[in-house]
């Protein structure tokens, strides 16, 4: 799905302790204070009360402003309706005096003069809005309070007598910390807005949180922002920023140009998926066709498998049983003339012990037997599975009387080193 549903959110106006008002996007400057901001901001509630302030904004439709709607936040902490606007005035002074009895330094003249507000303006698109219709703004201010501070969020109005609806949100940059059980008050925007990085961070934070409570909007930022910053004149009048018309060209053509780009991938994505899944489909009814194909060949070959067939097979193994026997009783016959050899050399060789334990009146043989059982024991670890098979062979034919092979003594019997004793 393509999704439509936009948000705006502008930072760029700061309004100073002394009164004059900066605008980061347009480097203007100006006078009002926060008089000034809220003679713009809650113009509706002014209406009502029967004083119209003229604004030079054309985008303003005069005939609107009585639908406009203004919150504060009482001294509770609780959102009221304005009936008066000094009642915005009032909740943005008593965020001040707190910070001020808490240690928050302001100063007033040159560099230093304190940003003491900075309004947030957040606009989303009509058709968003209209499908949030009764909550949007009320779930804008919820994540506005967890990321800035509920209680620096001091009032808010909704303009619905412009070309979109949009918040203006009064924020006093209010740093609180603790010590020692105490609570410390600073007064300092750059503590919400570290550099342009961080705040376009922010832009995505919040959309993402919208986005988390089902609001089917961009994730990212637009190539030109839809911003509602505006300045004050130097008679204190608010002027709408908006955009140039070369700007709104230029925003159109990329809008247009990147939905039609979306929409052709989109219909690609489509024919890809409906491509994957014919593919798919018949890669299934191929291996479906081979595994029948399968069944019906092994079916085949089992009815020509006749009985003449197999008992040739039988004949087969049991030729090939009889051939293995005698390949085997002939290797028999080769160790067993091995160990005969060896035998004869093993009865000199204990002859010449005998004959060495006498001359040195030592126990020569003995010692000599020691070690070479101890190198059988050994052997008995490594024999592998042939040797076992041949010792086996060996002592059946013992067993059955057959001693052709067995006439000389080993230094030590190789019977004490049979087949089971290895095998076990």
């Amino acid at each position: 799905m393509i999704k439509i549903g936009y948000l705006s959110f502008d930072t760029s106006v700061k309004v100073h302790y002394s009164g004059t008002y900066t605008n980061t996007k347009t480097s203007k400057t100006g006078h009002g204070g926060i008089a000034g901001y809220i003679r713009h901001i809650d113009r509706g509630t002014d209406k009502m009360n029967g004083c119209e302030v003229h604004h030079s904004n054309s985008d303003i439709d005069s005939d609107l402003t009585l639908e406009n709607e203004s919150y504060y936040r009482d001294s509770n902490g609780q959102w009221e309706k304005t009936s008066h606007s000094k009642d915005m005035v009032d909740a943005i002074n008593r965020r001040i005096e707190y910070a001020k009895e808490h240690g928050a330094r302001i100063a007033t003249k040159g560099k230093n003069d304190t940003v003491i507000v900075r309004p947030l303006v957040v606009q989303l698109d009509k058709e968003t809005i209209a499908e949030h219709e009764n909550t949007w703004m009320w779930d804008v201010m919820e994540i506005l309070e967890e990321q800035f501070g509920k209680e620096n969020l001091t009032g808010f109005s909704i303009h619905k007598d412009e070309t979109n609806p949009h918040l203006h949100i009064s924020f006093i940059p209010c740093y609180e910390s603790q010590k020692n059980d105490e609570i410390k008050c600073t007064i300092s925007q750059t503590k919400f807005f570290k550099n342009p990085k961080q705040l376009a961070a922010l832009h995505r934070k919040i959309r993402k949180s919208l986005i988390d409570k089902g609001y089917d909007i961009e994730l990212e930022n637009k190539p030109i922002e839809e911003c509602l910053a505006g300045y004050y004149d130097k008679n204190g009048e608010w002027h709408q920023q908006g955009l140039t018309p070369d700007q709104l060209k230029e925003l159109s053509d990329r809008t247009i140009n990147l939905r039609l780009e979306e929409l052709k991938m989109s219909i690609k994505r489509d024919e890809l998926d409906r491509l994957e899944m014919a593919v798919a489909d018949m890669m299934k009814s191929s291996k479906a066709e081979k595994e029948e194909l399968e069944k019906e060949r092994i079916s085949i070959e089992n009815d020509r498998a006749t009985v003449q067939a197999q008992s040739q097979a039988v004949a087969i193994k049991e030729m090939e049983v009889q051939k293995r026997e005698t390949e085997v009783a002939e290797i028999l016959e080769i160790c067993n003339q091995i160990v005969s050899d060896e035998k004869n050399l093993n009865a000199k060789f204990l002859e010449f012990l005998d004959r060495e334990s006498k001359r040195t009146g030592k126990r020569i043989r003995e010692n000599v037997e020691k070690l070479y059982k101890r190198f059988q024991n050994e052997r008995k670890k490594n024999v592998s599975d042939w040797q076992l098979e041949l010792l086996r062979l060996r002592n059946e034919r013992l067993k059955h009387g057959d001693t052709t092979t067995d006439n000389c003594l080993d230094i030590i019997d190789i019977t004490d080193i049979g087949y089971d004793d290895l095998s076990a």
